[in-house]
């Protein structure tokens, strides 16, 4: 793999980070394209198609925790073209507007697209393991 695609595309990672940290709405948005876009997260209701949808979701998803920090860690980038595709760690710390401290360990996968020497966003998807299923099983 070419290291300056993925050192791009990391760039792109880095950039959900801070605007989650910043409580930026631009930024996070600005990581992806504006039209056919769509993301998934972690909530029953957090099914978002469109840029103002994934904008609402950023949006209620600051309003909601006045202190957040995200880390996309261990990144495995997987070029093909103009496409790519990642799979990486989650850990999402924060406070609620009720003042309790939470931590989310999760995974994302994510589908990026290059066009006019950028890579930016087509679509994110945020999942949180089952703890309550034992490592080696399926189904509880």
């Amino acid at each position: 793999m070419n290291e300056n695609e993925k050192e791009e595309i990391i760039k792109v990672l880095h950039e959900l980070e801070q605007g989650y940290k910043l409580g930026n709405v631009d930024r996070l948005t600005a990581a992806f394209y504006k039209e056919n876009v769509s993301s998934i997260g972690t909530a029953v209701d957090e099914g978002r198609v469109g840029i103002e949808e994934i904008r609402y979701q950023f949006q209620r998803d600051i309003e909601q925790t006045p202190f957040r920090d995200v880390s996309l860690t261990e990144p495995q980038i997987f070029l093909h073209g103009n496409i790519s595709y990642v799979i990486c760690n989650m850990i999402f710390i924060g406070e609620t507007i009720e003042g309790e401290d939470f931590a989310m360990k999760g995974r994302c996968s994510a589908m990026l697209e290059k066009n006019i020497g950028k890579w930016l966003f087509r679509h994110v998807h945020i999942s949180v393991p089952d703890y309550d299923i034992s490592e080696g099983e399926s189904f509880p």
